[in-house]
């Protein structure tokens, strides 16, 4: 790693999708987990939801798996090979490897893309520097379609997984789901993410029976999980939907439809 020069992704998304200080937000008393699942929308809608989940996540080395809403991902994961930016601090790309850990990295390291618009990376990132200024992470970018894919990078990760390593998965829930429906739905979600039938949800995605900004990360993260031999049944800290956002707060986009948010952790 030490031959190859690290870059810096500079904060773009502060002041817009979330404030430039620190937030005033009580939390609660959760164990630590080795996985959470976090929103990543603007900050007025989901930024309480996030601040909990990222307060469970252990901080020695993070996977932190984002959507890619901007660009195309030819390798189904995309790591960015530099520190990643917010306004409260940074992720530190770890360069402790051993030679088998940096090879299998390599494999997705990329020094292209992650836009400077990438909001499902920074806007979580931010709610971690509230708890680690700095800390040693792993910001990948998401976009597999394909089992075989799935397969082949979960058990390359599988490989480098270190026992204090945690995960923390960027992703919305239902988007643009009309208010009377947000409560069933979400409610079906968080059955599924309960008992722990990621595969089931991720399927029922594809199929569109519900939709989710983020589950091609979740299902990645299930994969490594289990092949790790974690749990990957998550325990729902909030739920919430934008149509609970306080009206002067609220744009007038979300008048008819409805984003869920789910904080939690296994």
């Amino acid at each position: 790693m030490e031959a190859l020069k690290l870059k810096s992704r500079e904060a773009k998304c502060s002041g817009q999708w979330y404030p430039y200080h620190r937030s005033k937000y009580e939390f609660f008393d959760n164990p630590l987990a080795s996985a959470v699942i976090s929103p990543h929308a603007g900050f007025t809608y989901s930024g309480a939801v996030s601040l909990e989940a990222v307060s469970q996540v252990k901080k020695k080395r993070v996977w932190f798996f984002g959507t890619s809403h901007y660009e195309r991902i030819t390798n189904g994961l995309s790591i960015f090979h530099g520190d990643y930016n917010s306004s409260l601090g940074r992720t530190v790309f770890p360069d402790d490897l051993s030679s088998n850990q940096s090879k299998i990295i390599s494999k997705y390291l990329s020094d292209e893309g992650h836009r400077t618009e990438e909001h499902s990376i920074e806007n979580v990132l931010y709610c971690l520097n509230h708890f680690c200024g700095e800390v040693q992470a792993f910001c990948g970018l998401v976009s597999i379609r394909d089992n075989d894919t799935f397969e082949k990078i979960s058990d390359d990760l599988a490989q480098v997984w270190d026992k204090d390593d945690s995960i923390i998965v960027s992703t919305d829930w239902n988007h643009f789901v009309r208010t009377s429906r947000i409560e069933e739905l979400m409610y079906s979600v968080s059955v599924l993410l309960k008992t722990g039938n990621i595969g089931e949800l991720y399927h029922a995605c594809c199929r569109g029976l519900y939709e989710a900004c983020g589950i091609e990360s979740l299902y990645l993260a299930f994969l490594l999980l289990t092949k790790v031999k974690e749990n990957t049944k998550y325990n729902i800290l909030q739920l919430t939907d934008s149509s609970r956002t306080a009206p002067g707060e609220r744009k007038r986009f979300f008048s008819e439809t409805c984003v869920g948010y789910i904080a939690a952790n296994n």
